[in-house]
């Protein structure tokens, strides 16, 4: 499945015309403006009827869940609110069908929605018709971690011991690494933790290192991802004791350039004992007995606690970079958080339940993982829409803007550069985005467009309707 190569496909077409299209961008935003201007004084001399609930908020950037849930079709758009009238539902209509006329003739299926901030509909094409997401499907994850977790949860990965350090620098019995699922967790961060026991004064273990990895469960390896994804670094397994992403970082000679590349690990716990291990031999520190896989006692010393940056931070990762780890990791954590038991099953449950807790549909929703690497993964565009809608606050700061930064840095937006904010998804045959875009007139909306199985272009056709929605 060519999940990388169709992401970075996309890339390289739009940079050929990304130069041609800010030369006119220029132009094209002060038409912009002016048109905007001439509007709003229209607006004014009462033609048209603006919304009555007008509001003015300093934190332009954001409005609240409970500010959605009361406004009418209307959306805040630089204090103003303006309500989307018929006549600009039937225009958005007609601009959206140009945009993706070509890229759906022959198409396999796909579901777009556009919704205001309170999670009404301005623009519906099949949207309640569940399709394959990709990537776009880290948003339910995210959003359901942060409700259940909390934006300040960190993970923890611990070095405990049946007792502390003795006077001689000895530490009685095995040595137990207790993971809990950090995705971020790094060599390095290892490397300091056995350098801060050395500095405790730890000389010798009168046992071995054992890797307790019991907080997740579940098999590495998703089965319900493609055969030919398998060995590819962006389907690392996923563990409690995660390291260094679960791959192993290797450099080769290609064409007389070395490059580096990384491959999944096998056996992820076996291979961070093993790492360990070697980290305090290569620090002076002897182990009486060789590397194990151990659950920890109940009652053993914390010797050593990390922590990782806040639930926020690692979703801005995840996001920003799509990182399918990160997915996973997450939704196995989400599951052990809701339910007691560290695995996708659970983590899928919680999913649902959130949606449901929340109101939002999910017409067809068929999750398998946490990332939408899975093929079989299927999310109408009302769901991810109204999600977006629901959790604004929460969500929007967390995704790249568009045409700037991530995965959608060389996405050659015009009238939507710098106003979006979204969420791509490529998988072999998919090509999705969701997130807010800015209008003109309307202020913020939430929007999903869902693709499978275009023979044309589809990723020009969703920059261009993104660019067109903007334009209202």
């Amino acid at each position: 499945m060519s999940y990388v190569n169709s992401s970075v496909g996309y890339r390289r077409r739009s940079k050929r015309s990304r130069v041609r299209k800010r030369r006119v961008f220029a132009v094209a935003a002060l038409f912009a403006v002016i048109v905007a201007s001439a509007l709003i004084a229209h607006a004014r001399s009462g033609a048209r009827t603006r919304a009555s609930d007008v509001v003015s908020d300093a934190r332009s950037a954001h409005f609240s869940g409970e500010q959605a849930r009361n406004n009418t079709s209307t959306i805040r758009a630089g204090g103003v609110r303006f309500a989307w009238s018929n006549g600009e539902r039937n225009a958005l209509r007609r601009a959206l069908h140009g945009a993706f006329a070509q890229a759906l003739a022959g198409a396999n299926g796909w579901s777009f929605a556009v919704v205001d901030a309170g999670a009404r509909t301005i623009y519906h094409d099949r949207a309640d018709r569940a399709v394959a997401p990709a990537s776009v499907q880290k948003l339910v994850v995210a959003a359901t971690a942060l409700d259940v977790l909390g934006p300040a949860y960190r993970y923890q990965t611990l070095f405990a011991g049946r007792g502390g350090v003795g006077e001689n620098g000895t530490l009685d019995g095995d040595l137990w690494l207790v993971g809990s699922g950090d995705p971020s967790l790094t060599s390095d961060d290892l490397r300091n933790g056995v350098g801060t026991l050395a500095r405790s004064g730890l000389r010798r273990i009168d046992g071995g290192v054992a890797v307790d990895d019991t907080t997740l469960s579940g098999p590495g390896l998703n089965p319900h991802w493609g055969s030919d994804d398998n060995g590819q670094d962006y389907a690392a397994p996923t563990s409690a004791i995660s390291l260094d992403g679960d791959t192993v970082e290797t450099t080769q000679d290609v064409g007389g350039v070395e490059q580096r590349f990384w491959t999944p690990m096998r056996d992820v716990a076996r291979y961070v004992a093993g790492r360990l291990n070697g980290m305090f031999v290569a620090r002076g520190i002897p182990l009486a007995m060789p590397p194990t896989i151990a659950a920890a006692p109940l009652d053993s010393v914390v010797l050593w606690d990390h922590r990782s940056a806040p639930l926020r931070t690692l979703e801005s990762h995840m996001l920003f970079v799509s990182d399918n780890h990160y997915a996973e990791q997450l939704l196995r954590t989400v599951g052990d958080r809701a339910a007691g038991n560290g695995d996708d099953t659970a983590g899928i449950a919680a999913e649902r339940r959130f949606l449901e807790r929340r109101g939002i549909p999910a017409p067809g929703l068929h999750l398998y993982d946490g990332s939408g690497l899975s093929p079989s993964n299927r999310i109408a565009a009302t769901t991810v829409a109204r999600l977006l809608a629901d959790r604004e606050p929460e969500l929007y700061d967390l995704l790249p803007l568009g045409g700037r930064q991530g995965t959608l840095e060389d996405y050659d937006f015009t009238t939507a550069l710098g106003r979006v904010r979204a969420k791509s998804g490529h998988l072999s045959n998919v090509s999705a985005l969701a997130g807010y875009v800015t209008t003109h007139r309307h202020g913020r909306v939430a929007f999903a467009f869902l693709i499978d199985g275009s023979p044309g272009d589809p990723d020009t056709a969703i920059v261009e309707a993104v660019d067109r929605v903007a334009a209202f």
